[in-house]
């Protein structure tokens, strides 16, 4: 149990820290996104105005060394052809170029003086921005924490909670599979056994049936001497009605008819069906006999 709850403790220390870090990363990019946008966006203007300037610097020193070396030229011809007059002009050219000189020295500064002021503007607000962004980090530190620490606990008690419902269905899924296994083992027994009853009913019936025949056999064995005899000393059917145990009267034709439906009626198989064995026997030699009788005594009946 000891190492079970080290385990779990270094598990969620473990998995508290990566969440701590990714909750880290996350909270650093989603605040350093805007400081670089806001640099980007200051940035660019202040790269295009020092291009802009530098273009216009390049610009108006090849324009001035254009103008010069064009007024140069000028100045030359002028002294070959004119002479003292282009003095003159040359005195006025000399002013203009100091002139122009002087301005572009005083632009120049001013240029330069207000680029340096928006780089030291830019570079203060990033420096605020940078404070700001350290204070706030500092002073939600404690609850990024708590709150990744929480939400560890959270995630941990969730995984544990499914894992304990699909381990609590797979034990269902299993105790069902285990019912249906032992209710089919059962009906298997339960139908082998009836198959075993059923051979062994037959067999018993098998065994008894022959038992029954032989037994039919053999009463059938007493009965048909006792049939002879009776059939061997009558010489009518009266006479074998009589034997057989059948009222017959004074042995008139009508009372001979009568003796001997009854005796059908007696002796028949369906009525002795449910008798025993010696009488079913006795029942069916009978009948055979006043069959026989009828053809020999009774041929118009």
């Amino acid at each position: 149990l000891l190492d079970f709850v080290g385990q779990l403790i270094l598990y969620l220390v473990n998995f508290g820290g990566q969440l701590l870090l990714y909750v880290v990363y996350f909270v650093a990019q989603l605040l350093l996104s805007p400081v670089i946008f806001v640099v980007k966006q200051l940035l660019c203007p202040l790269v295009n105005v020092g291009g802009q300037l530098l273009l216009s610097l390049v610009n108006f020193g090849c324009q001035l060394l254009l103008k010069l070396v064009y007024i140069g030229v000028q100045l030359l011809e002028k002294l070959v052809n004119f002479g003292g007059q282009e003095l003159l002009g040359l005195k006025n050219f000399d002013c203009q170029v100091l002139l122009l000189l002087q301005n572009f020295s005083d632009q120049v500064p001013l240029t330069l003086k207000n680029f340096d002021w928006l780089v030291k503007n830019l570079c203060g607000q990033l420096v605020n921005r940078f404070k700001r962004i350290n204070h706030w980090f500092h002073l939600a530190l404690p609850q990024l924490i708590t709150i990744a620490l929480f939400l560890a606990l959270f995630i941990y008690y969730c995984y544990r909670h499914s894992r304990l419902l699909l381990e609590e269905d797979v034990a269902k899924k299993l105790k069902e599979f285990l019912r249906r296994k032992e209710a089919e083992s059962i009906r298997l027994s339960e139908l082998e056994k009836r198959q075993k009853q059923r051979v062994e009913e037959m067999r018993e019936t098998q065994k008894k049936d022959l038992e029954n025949m032989k037994l039919k056999e053999q009463i059938r064995a007493e009965v048909g001497k006792e049939i002879s005899k009776i059939e061997m000393t009558c010489r009518d059917m009266a006479s074998v009605l009589r034997g057989l145990g059948i009222t017959v009267g004074n042995g008139t034709s009508r009372e001979v008819r009568v003796a001997y439906k009854k005796a059908l009626m007696k002796f028949h198989p369906d009525k002795t069906s449910r008798s025993d064995i010696r009488q079913q026997v006795e029942a069916e030699e009978k009948f055979k006999l006043i069959s026989r009788m009828k053809d020999t005594f009774l041929p118009n009946l």
